[in-house]
């Protein structure tokens, strides 16, 4: 049986013990020039209406921030693209993980955090599917969570394979969403996350 798979279901923001987790929606990412052309324009409008609905309930809010070890990376520390795009800006009380790899659970906090408070379902968002998004819904499948991932909240750039051929930011987030669904995560949408709350 694939990891997680047995407890696949969508989660409710009014619950205690679910969890949204916004994962790399920084400044970095205007960054046009370094990512290419981004999928998913309506990104940070899902995300504004998720975090609305999150901070209406009882659910946690969890922001993942990607502090880049790589010199010429946006992400960088003390400069304007590690900073929090304005629709997900951190309310007080909200808890922010600082990250250095594509993988919010490695060397953080996240997961004794998250079984600290009691939860157990996690609605999984952010930037990008195939990398920080993808790697992290994976770890947290393996680790027993149960995960939801809202495809319209979330976005890919182009990538292009060792052959020279390059891949549309679109067939990136459509392949990585395809990947994970069923194996890893409940691939659903903003709308029916919303319409548990």
């Amino acid at each position: 049986m694939a990891a997680g798979s047995a407890r696949l279901k969508l989660c409710d923001a009014r619950d205690e013990s679910a969890a949204l987790v916004i994962i790399d929606v920084q400044q970095a990412i205007d960054d046009r020039d370094y990512w290419g052309p981004r999928n998913n324009p309506e990104l940070e409008a899902r995300l504004s209406e998720l975090l609305s609905c999150w901070r209406k309930g009882n659910g946690r809010v969890v922001h993942v921030r990607h502090h880049s070890r790589e010199p010429r990376s946006p992400y960088r520390a003390g400069q304007s693209g590690a900073e929090f795009k304005t629709c997900v800006a951190p309310r007080e009380g909200e808890r922010i993980v600082t990250k250095h790899v594509n993988n919010a659970f490695l060397e953080t906090e996240l997961e004794r955090w998250l079984h600290h408070h009691g939860v157990t379902h996690l609605v999984m968002v952010g930037v990008t599917t195939a990398h920080s998004v993808g790697t992290s819904v994976r770890h947290a499948a393996c680790l027993d969570f149960s995960v939801s991932v809202p495809a319209d909240a979330c976005a890919d750039f182009p990538v292009t394979d060792r052959h020279g051929v390059v891949w549309s930011a679109e067939a990136v987030n459509d392949l990585s969403l395809a990947l994970l669904d069923g194996e890893y995560a409940q691939v659903t949408s903003t709308h029916d996350i919303i319409q548990h709350f």
